[in-house]
Order: structure tokens, then sequence, then C-alpha cells
């Protein structure tokens, strides 16, 4: 064998010409050489000597002795330096690139904020709809009962017409301030006689307390009333009777909407009931400062306290106890009204009948109706309501 200098002055030996001429002169094959001696004499220009360690950087030198290696794989296994190349490092990539990649598998998702997990913040698994409810809070309505139910609204409607004729009555002079007196007082006699007769099995000392505390304001704001009417009846003198009229009908529209129309409350006036009171007592002013003398006055603002304090109470005390006797205190009321008005204006008593039957059986249907079309959607998303534990000692 014979050596043979290089360009980048480092000697190789020429193992593939000697190995070709021995071939020749025995006449047996060349012996194969590994991948690394293949034109190392044709492409030694072109070839950087590059000292290379598994598992290591490559480390450039000047020059080094090697024995030949079978593969770039032996070198890595035996630990021990080859020859770099261009196909040792193809070799080398496309060794790496095939090599399986080991994925740890993650936790699973748990719905819960207080700890860190691999999955961002708006992550949802596939069970996160399992949890959803469409109308579970939605409450079905029978025709029957919901007709019942718009009663109280029916019979708040009636009174403020039978209210509204009074006044009118009052006004052309066809009823007296005495006779409204005479009938308003005796209808309230009438009215806790026959509380008393209904709850006469039922009656407890506290609800005598309560019946003689109402007797009493009732006494003390007649008497209120009685002086005053003088002032009253001269309150709106500079007044145009227009704008009375107007005010009126505001405040009547305030009385229909803040109504209490609950059934629970039986012995005093609450939010927003008290709104209504107020409102339907400013209307009742502005009315009776429109009358001729003090007695009509004092009848008539009476009048008013007891329409719109004490009745409403009577009938939230008639529906709790029977549904029928609240159906026929509508139907009394609703007629009482339209008879009353068809000496009035027929048109407005026309009008009464189509909105009481309009909103007592009309409407009931339409809500039914619209039932159908509600969609409720509950799930995980919403809010946690807390149950708080009351205990008592």
């Amino acid at each position: 064998m014979k050596i043979m200098p290089t360009r980048i002055g480092v000697p190789f030996l020429s193992r593939r010409r000697d190995n070709l001429s021995d071939a020749a002169v025995s006449g047996s094959p060349p012996t194969r050489l590994s991948p690394l001696s293949h034109g190392l004499d044709d492409t030694v220009e072109d070839i950087p000597v590059v000292l290379k360690k598994s598992n290591a950087s490559p480390v450039r030198t000047g020059f080094s002795r090697f024995s030949p290696l079978k593969s770039a794989g032996d070198a890595e296994a035996t630990n021990g330096l080859y020859l770099a190349t261009s196909r040792t490092a193809a070799v080398d990539a496309t060794a790496s690139s095939t090599r399986p990649t080991v994925i740890q598998p993650r936790r699973p998702w748990r719905k819960l904020l207080y700890i860190k997990q691999e999955y961002p913040d708006d992550y949802v698994d596939d069970t996160f709809l399992m949890e959803l409810q469409k109308n579970a809070n939605v409450r079905m309505y029978d025709y029957s009962t919901v007709v019942i139910q718009t009663t109280v609204i029916t019979q708040h409607l009636s009174s403020i017409m039978i209210f509204i004729s009074v006044f009118i009555n009052l006004y052309r002079g066809s009823l007296t301030g005495r006779t409204l007196v005479w009938c308003s007082s005796m209808s309230t006699v009438l009215g806790f006689v026959f509380w008393d007769i209904l709850n006469m099995y039922l009656r407890t000392p506290e609800q005598r307390i309560v019946r003689l505390n109402l007797i009493k304001g009732a006494m003390f704001f007649a008497l209120l009333l009685f002086g005053l009417s003088p002032i009253l009846r001269t309150l709106t003198e500079d007044t145009s009777r227009d704008t009375i009229w107007a005010m009126t009908v505001i405040f009547f529209g305030v009385n229909l909407a803040f109504h209490d129309y609950s059934t629970g409350n039986l012995t005093n006036i609450r939010f927003p009931g008290s709104v209504s009171l107020n409102a339907a007592v400013l209307a009742s002013v502005l009315l009776a400062s429109q009358l001729n003398n003090n007695l009509s006055v004092f009848a008539f603002l009476s009048f008013a306290l007891k329409w719109f304090a004490l009745f409403p109470i009577f009938r939230r005390y008639l529906k709790r106890i029977s549904d029928a006797a609240s159906m026929a205190t509508t139907m009394v009321l609703a007629l009482m009204a339209t008879a009353l008005f068809m000496y009035i204006n027929k048109a407005v008593a026309l009008l009464h009948i189509f909105s009481s039957l309009f909103i007592t059986f009309v409407c009931p249907l339409w809500l039914i109706w619209v039932q159908r079309y509600k969609n409720e959607i509950n799930g995980p998303w919403d809010e946690a309501r807390p149950i708080v534990h009351r205990y008592f000692h």
C-alpha cells in the first residue's frame, strides 16, 4: 500500500486502488468497503475532515488516523470515532427523523378552577353538555287556573270605573254627598260584619287587635277629612280643568300599574301597593277640588279611602278563602261598572265590557299558547346557588 498526500494535508490510506489492483491480479471480486471509503480519492477535496463522537457535537481537526467503519451506527454503538461525510450526515438525519417520539399522556380534565391544569381556561370535555337541562323550572299553566288568577285585575279595573262614575254623578248633581256618605258607611259596616261571619271559627285575639286599630284609623282620617274639606275644595282653583283631567288619568294609570294583586297581604299596605294607594288619593283630591260644596268633598274623599284602602283587602280575603266567591265578586263589579256607565257614555261601557272579557278569557289562552315556545336552558355554566341552613334554637 502507498500513502497519497491530500490537499488538506491529512494522510489517507489509499485502500480503494490497492484493492482494485489486487483484484485484477488475482481475478477475485474486489472487497466491499464501507460507505466512508467510497470515493475518498475522487472527492477528497470536497469532504471536510470531522471527528464525530456519538451523542456529541462534531469536532474539526487537521489530521487523524482511522480504521474503516461499517456505518455510523457502529460508531455510536462502540462510542468510537468515525469520519463524518455528507452521506453519513444524511443517514444520521434520516435515523433521527424516523426515531419514535414518546408523548406523555395528559391528566384528565377536571372541572375545578383552583388547580392548575394542562388545558386552556375555556376548555370543556365531551361530558360538558351532558348536564344540559331544558325547561327545568318552567311552570305549565292550566286555563281555568289562569282565568281565576286574572280576576283580580278585572276587579280592580272595574272598581276604578265605578269610582269615576260616582264622581261624574256627584259632579252633575245626580248624586248628593249625604247619600254617598250613608251608602259608603253602610257598605263598610256590612263588609266588617260579613268578614266576622266568615272568620267566626278562625278569629284570634291578634286579629281583633288589628281590626280595632283599623277602625280607629278610619275614624281618625274621617274626622281629618271633614276638617280639611274647605281647603281641599279650593285647592286647584287656579288650575285649568284640562290639566286636572290629564293628571287624574295619569294617577289612575299609576294606581292600576302598581296595585298589589297578591292575595297574601290581609293586614297592611306595603310597597308597591302604597304607591298605588297614594296615586289614587292624589287623583281623588284632584277630582274632589272640582265639586261644589264641602259635604260632597268630604263624602267623596271618605269614599275614596274606603274604596282604595279597605275594599282591596276585603277582595284579597275573598280570593283567599274561595275562588268561586272571587269570581262572583268579579262579575258583580263588572256588571255594576257597565250599568253605571251606560247612562254616562255607552262607548266607554262597551269598551269596559270588551276589555274585561279580553283580560279574563283571551289573555289566559294567549299565555298558554306562547308557553309552548318557551326554551329555558340550564347547565353547569349557571351560577351556583348556595344552600343556607338556618338553625333555630
